[in-house]
């Protein structure tokens, strides 16, 4: 598993690379990378991760970003109210 996982990423490096190389140009090169970064990366998922499950937590993080975010922003505003009180 770790050997297919470290070749997906290079699959997705590489089609990054090229789109960084192609910088705003059209390329048929930059364009069939992605498109074997996609397959590989959709390869992927289907052989290690059911996609109920990838949705799951993906809605799982969302909500958890959210909520860390309330957190984050209660706080702040906690500090405010004491700079604004402070002498």
């Amino acid at each position: 598993m770790f050997n297919r996982f470290e070749s997906v990423l290079q699959v997705v490096d590489d089609a990054l690379y090229s789109a960084t190389e192609a910088g705003k140009k059209k390329t048929k090169n930059a364009d069939a990378k992605f498109k074997e970064a996609i397959d590989a990366l959709s390869a992927y998922e289907k052989k290690y991760h059911f996609r109920d499950t990838v949705i799951y937590t993906m809605a799982g993080a969302v909500a958890k970003d959210k909520s860390s975010s309330t957190i984050l922003k209660r706080l702040k505003e906690a500090f405010l109210v004491r700079e604004d009180l402070a002498p």
